[in-house]
């Protein structure tokens, strides 16, 4: 996560201060406060029209060669749905509409800092998968049949996510 040394407002060196019961940086020219955000993450679990859920293997870092769900950082003026769905036609070439919310998750990730996860269900409606530089590999897998995947939160949602679904639908 990145610290600021100086005021992006005025470029006074910062001060750490300890304002609304957490430690902060704080500018002492202006007041300007750095508020320590998390970033906002999208991820898809995305299953075809047979029941088989997506899965890639990442080509890079974190989690670089594991077997995990399709997703990335949600952008400036996307809603978290929009950029599930872009996440996903920019990883693998596929289309398809948010069926329901799974959950939403805070990790901590050593490249990124604090992440705020939007896990959506996706149904997809494009069958053929075109792959990006992000990805060394993607197919869909019957939930019985599925790649190791290692990565806990991503587990987690499957799991939330099995747990949701009744035959069809989201409850």
């Amino acid at each position: 996560m990145h610290t600021f040394t100086y005021c992006p407002k005025c470029a006074t060196p910062l001060q750490e201060a300890f304002i609304e019961n957490r430690d902060r940086q704080q500018c002492p020219a202006c007041s300007w406060i750095h508020y320590r955000n998390p970033l906002p993450v999208t991820i898809a679990y995305a299953c075809n029209q047979d029941g088989e859920l997506l899965v890639i293997r990442r080509a890079h870092p974190p989690a670089e060669n594991e077997w995990a769900l399709p997703g990335g950082f949600i952008e400036t003026g996307e809603t978290p749905e929009e950029g599930c769905l872009r996440e996903l036609q920019e990883e693998t070439s596929l289309e398809g509409n948010v069926e329901g919310l799974i959950g939403a998750y805070h990790r901590e990730n050593e490249m990124y800092g604090s992440l705020l996860v939007v896990a959506y269900k996706v149904i997809v409606h494009t069958p053929e998968i075109r792959i990006n530089h992000e990805v060394h590999e993607a197919g869909f897998y019957h939930p019985d049949a599925l790649p190791n995947i290692r990565i806990p939160l991503h587990n987690q949602i499957i799991s939330d996510a099995e747990s949701l679904v009744s035959p069809g639908s989201l409850r």
